[in-house]
């Protein structure tokens, strides 16, 4: 599968120029998260797919589903997509831009990978002790890996800590082969 991230950047970084500009920044991440998440959708996956579409029936279709829930910076963000035939980068511009976001308000991102979703008690803690340590206004992110078997791993920034199953049975492999 090929790797989506350096084809969204410009547009991600584009668009959160122009967000900035127009000091609107917290509005297109808002609307960028409902389109992502939309994105994953089966139905909108099958329209962006649908090779009996042009481009210009598929751009209307979307914008008609988002009408009223993004301005127009971001329906022109989805007309150039639809143009260059680039409407799969929707969730990761969403990602870049969040990530950029971040990034200009000095927050942290921490991604949790867990194995299974955990209970919302476990999750609070888990949240409550990343924020007592990298800052209150950080960015917690839970997503699911069922590979780890079990445990969870953290990453914030480029640095991470595997405390799953996988990862101490990689480990301990490591050490073996030794």
């Amino acid at each position: 599968m090929i790797e989506l991230t350096p084809l969204a950047r410009p547009y991600a970084k584009a668009l959160f120029e122009s967000a900035r500009d127009s000091n609107n920044l917290e509005e297109i991440a808002a609307e960028l998260k409902t389109i992502a998440a939309a994105s994953k959708s089966e139905g909108v996956i099958n329209t962006i797919e649908n090779p009996i579409l042009s481009r210009q029936e598929i751009l209307n279709i979307l914008v008609k589903l988002f009408e009223e829930n993004i301005s127009n910076t971001t329906k022109r963000l989805i007309q150039i997509l639809a143009e260059n035939k680039r409407l799969n980068l929707l969730e990761p511009i969403y990602f870049i831009y969040q990530d950029l976001l971040e990034k200009h308000k000095d927050q942290n991102s921490i991604e949790v990978f867990v194995a299974v979703e955990p209970g919302e008690e476990a999750k609070e803690n888990i949240e409550q002790k990343l924020k007592s340590t990298y800052g209150e206004d950080a960015n917690i992110y839970f997503s699911k890996d069922p590979k780890m078997m079990g445990g969870l791993s953290i990453k914030i920034g480029d640095e991470s800590l595997d405390l799953s199953i996988r990862g101490k049975v990689n480990k301990l492999v490591n050490q073996l082969n030794f």
